[in-house]
């Protein structure tokens, strides 16, 4: 099996959401599928649409994955479950919310809809996505921050900080 470029976006806004990214972000790190882990600093964002609940904590990682495509997601929802959220959010508040944004080489299954359908339109996603990924997203004709000086989103992002050991 060939490894494949790939990006995660992360965030939350429930409970201590600082402990867990790292939790998160430590558990992909021990991944033995994953391999040349980029981690983004972390940002104070507001909710973005109809979510609940106060201001997130955004990051975002990048490396390369040797695995299938919905092992990828499974492994996103586990770290989900991991930290409290349920994996269907409907808008509520969150612990952890991990999102594939984009895996090199597309996807075999319906439920898994690559790029991501919203990366483009979130400051959140791009600012810290641009930290961890130069080149083109796979799947679109652009990189993060050639994607930012289009972007329509006026929210703010504040720096907050990096994760312990990133």
């Amino acid at each position: 099996m060939k490894a494949r470029p790939f990006a995660l976006g992360l965030g939350g806004n429930l409970g201590d959401v600082h402990a867990a990214l790292q939790n998160c972000v430590d558990s992909l790190a021990d991944d033995a599928r994953i391999y040349r882990l980029k981690v983004s600093c972390v940002y104070s964002t507001p909710p973005w649409g109809d979510v609940s609940g106060g201001d997130f904590l955004n990051a975002a990682v990048s490396g390369c994955w040797y695995g299938e495509d919905m092992e990828l997601l499974e492994l996103c929802r586990s770290l989900e479950k991991a930290s409290g959220s349920p994996v269907s959010k409907d808008g509520c508040a969150r612990f952890m919310d991990v999102d594939v944004l984009f895996l090199q080489g597309g996807v075999s299954h319906p439920e898994l809809v690559l790029p991501h359908p919203r990366l483009s339109l979130r400051k959140f996603v791009l600012i810290p996505l641009s930290e961890v990924w130069s080149d083109v997203i796979p799947g679109m004709e652009s990189s993060p921050r050639e994607l930012l000086f289009n972007v329509n989103d006026c929210s703010s992002i504040i720096f907050q900080g990096t994760l312990d050991g990133y």
